[in-house]
């Protein structure tokens, strides 16, 4: 547990009333925000950057769309579009479930409700995220055999077979990896408020 340090600190101060004055519930507060936004950029960093990767894609079809010569490409592009920005979206607002603001005069146990009520919203919005990244999966494998290869899917011969099998894989065990990590971290967070509010009762 992370808390140690901030544990350790509590105990130190009660030592001396000197100390102890020293350390106020806005200071406590200041510093579990800070552990707490350390744990959450685990989970910011990459969601920012999966959704710089979708926007980049996003210019990427569009400069390309003239490519896409079939209505079926065409279909698949302006798919690919909309569900590359739905994910862009949807990984901004998971986000916002995890942002807790600072509010020294609330109640340490309101702000374990206020958390659980938004974990519960990101990991929903988390599953939203997984099936359409299957679905943008399909899309996307079509068009990149248009734009790097310059052949429609049906001129090529065992393309689902191997690029779809190995990209479904692939995605199948990175997406269990994050879901696990995620589900690690946002538990260290919620650890992380729970000791304080024990922390609190203790003293």
């Amino acid at each position: 547990m992370e808390l140690d340090e901030l544990k350790n600190t509590w105990d130190n101060t009660n030592n001396t009333a000197e100390q102890q004055q020293h350390l106020t519930t806005k200071m406590i507060a200041q510093m579990t925000q800070k552990k707490y936004n350390s744990k959450i950029k685990k989970i910011a960093y990459p969601e920012i950057i999966g959704v710089i990767i979708c926007l980049i894609s996003v210019l990427f079809i569009g400069i390309n769309f003239y490519k896409l010569d079939t209505t079926f490409l065409q279909g698949a592009g302006i798919v690919s579009i909309f569900l590359l920005v739905t994910l862009s979206i949807l990984s901004i607002l998971s986000l916002r479930q995890l942002t807790i603001p600072e509010d020294v005069n609330r109640p340490y146990a309101a702000t374990l409700k206020i958390f659980a009520t938004q974990k519960l919203q990101f990991f929903k919005l988390q599953k939203i995220n997984a099936v359409l990244s299957y679905l943008l999966l399909v899309s996307i494998l079509i068009l990149m055999s248009k734009f790097f290869d310059g052949r429609d899917i049906t001129c090529i011969k065992y393309f689902w077979i191997y690029s779809f099998s190995f990209a479904y894989l692939f995605l199948l065990f990175y997406s269990r990896w994050v879901a696990k990590y995620y589900k690690k971290t946002v538990k260290q967070s919620e650890e992380l408020l729970q000791d304080l509010q024990q922390c609190f009762i203790n003293n």
